[in-house]
């Protein structure tokens, strides 16, 4: 166990050689199976690369996260507005994506996030019924075990961030008996089954950010011709909701104009 030896070892609290993050990484590579039910995903804080995860999976998907609707901002009187918690999110990740110029470790780390929610290794669902304030890191490392423990489980106050793995005063507590295991195991796949699909709108919100190399999209500042301004305005200014405006009847035309002529 991590910590073994030392007082308390099942108390983390990003006190020194007690970070989540440590944590995380350890049983990441130890797990067949592993699911995070966070209060919000920073994109911009997801501290994994492709060394964290085992180099094998015997099922896709490896990582189940499921976020939810605990934010630094105040959503209540935007969703009155009509915008709906789907669409808040992804324009919300995207200005966080751009707000700061990344580090070489943070687009390495945001492009691993990316091809492995591409091929399936990790899975992201939207909790919208209420407020999500749980957080869980569940590792199944036995997930068929049927009289030890199937895995360890870590449950506190840690969001799935930069400083809410290693710099914040958190509390968090590492669970292993089997009982809680099982019983975390139950309460999240009930809590999967009552969220929304986020993969795809999570792929098209780091595309859409323009902060990894290659992006066909720009970042705002660059210079860019105008039937790219375009559509970028337009995803803009409908919150990405380019699907809803089809089904209402919208039709959507890009023109190129020379002189007096378009076409």
């Amino acid at each position: 166990m991590v910590n073994e030896g030392k007082m308390a070892p099942n108390i983390i609290d990003n006190s020194p050689d007690r970070e989540l993050l440590k944590v995380i990484k350890d049983q990441l590579k130890k797990s067949k199976k592993a699911k995070f039910a966070i209060g919000y995903f920073f994109l911009s804080g997801f501290s994994l690369v492709r060394e964290d995860f085992p180099e094998k999976f015997s099922k896709r998907p490896f990582l189940k996260v499921i976020m939810g609707n605990e934010t630094t901002y105040s959503t209540k009187e935007e969703l009155v507005e009509g915008y709906n918690l789907r669409e808040l999110f992804k324009q919300r990740m995207i200005e966080e994506l751009q707000e700061k110029e990344p580090t070489e470790e943070q687009i390495k780390q945001l492009k691993t996030l990316r091809d492995f929610i591409a091929n399936n290794t990790i899975d992201v669902k939207l909790f919208d019924k209420s407020r999500l304030h749980a957080k869980l890191y569940l590792f199944l490392t036995e997930p068929e075990e049927r009289y030890g423990s199937p895995g360890l489980a870590v449950v506190g106050s840690s969001n799935f961030t930069r400083e809410g793995l290693v710099k914040n005063k958190e509390l968090n507590i590492l669970l292993t008996s089997r009982e809680e295991v099982l019983y975390l195991d139950q309460w999240f796949d009930k809590l999967w089954e009552e969220s929304i699909e986020f993969r795809e709108d999570l792929l098209k919100v780091i595309d859409i950010s323009g902060v990894l190399p290659g992006s066909p999209y720009p970042k705002i500042g660059k210079l860019i011709d105008s039937q790219t301004l375009f559509k970028y305005l337009v995803y803009r200014w409908f919150e990405g909701r380019v699907l809803n405006l089809l089904k209402k009847g919208y039709s959507l035309r890009i023109s190129t104009c020379r002189g007096s002529q378009c076409y």
